[in-house]
């Protein structure tokens, strides 16, 4: 074997396991409806809610201000490559649908529409970490962090508000 050859078949060995990684990302397309929103179950927070099981406790937001990603009641997502786009998002008591989101997912910053104020943007990166989507936007006084998974068929959301010691929202979302 020519050594032309041995570092062509040694190159393909090294990239096989890279693409394979790549394929076991999940795809988030799909219609998407609320079906819970939890945090940790904390005593004294005054939050309304019922608890459940696991220390968690049900609340009934639908939305985080000041993050990137925001389905709230529900929303469309088209998921195609690097780009991530939100659509017809139900937030809060809202009749019509927030303005439309769309990311970038390759890690450098860009600006989107702030679904709750569509005159203003918000500075917002996100990036894979293994399987899970990581976004992180920058508000007047923090950060909002962000994970999504597909777990058991179902859309993850888990969002931190750091500007103050509030405990992670875990949105979960089933297909239409």
């Amino acid at each position: 074997m020519s050594g032309m050859m041995k570092a062509s078949v040694l190159g393909l060995l090294v990239l096989v396991p890279v693409s394979g990684a790549a394929q076991s990302r999940p795809n988030f397309s799909g219609d998407w409806v609320l079906l819970s929103a939890t945090t940790s179950a904390t005593r004294g927070t005054g939050e309304a809610g019922t608890s459940t099981a696991g220390g968690e406790k049900r609340i009934r937001s639908n939305t985080a201000s000041g993050a990137a990603f925001n389905c709230g009641r529900e929303c469309s997502i088209v998921h195609k490559g690097q780009a991530l786009t939100i659509e017809k998002a139900l937030l809060a008591l809202q009749t019509t649908p927030a303005p439309v989101v769309k990311l970038q997912l390759d890690g450098r910053q860009i600006s989107v529409v702030n679904s709750f104020s569509p005159d203003r943007e918000i500075p917002v990166t996100a990036k894979w970490n293994g399987d899970k989507l990581e976004i992180t936007s920058a508000t007047g006084s923090g950060t909002v962090t962000q994970s999504l998974a597909i777990e058991a068929g179902q859309l993850v959301v888990v969002t931190s508000v750091h500007r103050h010691s509030a405990q992670p929202v875990t949105f979960r979302y089933k297909k239409k």
